[in-house]
C-alpha cells in the first residue's frame, strides 16, 4: 500500500501508546496529582487498557492489511483522539488538546485517504 498519511498514522499512534506506558508507570505525570488516589488509578489503568492495543493495531496493521477492518479501527482511532481534545478542553490542559488535536487530524485524512 503507497500511502503518504501511513507514517504520519504511525507517529500518532505512537504518541498513545507512549501515553498509555507513562499512564500505567506513572499515573500522576498526567493528571498532575501530587496524590493519586484508588478511581485516578482505575481511569489511568482504563486508559491504558485502550491505548496500547489500539495504539499498536493502528499504527501497525495498516502495513500489513487492508480493507474494512483496518479502516474501521482506524476510524475508532480518531474518534477517541477527538473525544481526548474534549476532554482537554474541558481540564483545561492545552497539551492534551493540542496532541490529541494533531493525532485526530492524522487518522481522519489517513481514513479518507485508504481505497
Amino acid at each position: 500500500m503507497q500511502n503518504f498519511w501511513l507514517f504520519p498514522n504511525l507517529l500518532a499512534s505512537t504518541g498513545s501508546l507512549v501515553g498509555g506506558i507513562i499512564a500505567f508507570t506513572n499515573p500522576s505525570a498526567l493528571s498532575g496529582s501530587s496524590q493519586v488516589n484508588d478511581g485516578e488509578l482505575c481511569y489511568q489503568r482504563m486508559y491504558t487498557a485502550r491505548a496500547l492495543p489500539l495504539g499498536i493495531l493502528a499504527g501497525v496493521l495498516p502495513f500489513y492489511h487492508e480493507g474494512p477492518v483496518v479502516a474501521s479501527i482506524i476510524l475508532a482511532a480518531a474518534t477517541i483522539q477527538a473525544v481526548d481534545v474534549t476532554i482537554g478542553y474541558s481540564k483545561g490542559d492545552r497539551g492534551m488538546m493540542i496532541g490529541a488535536s494533531v493525532a485526530t487530524v492524522i487518522h481522519t485524512f489517513f481514513f479518507f485517504s485508504l481505497d
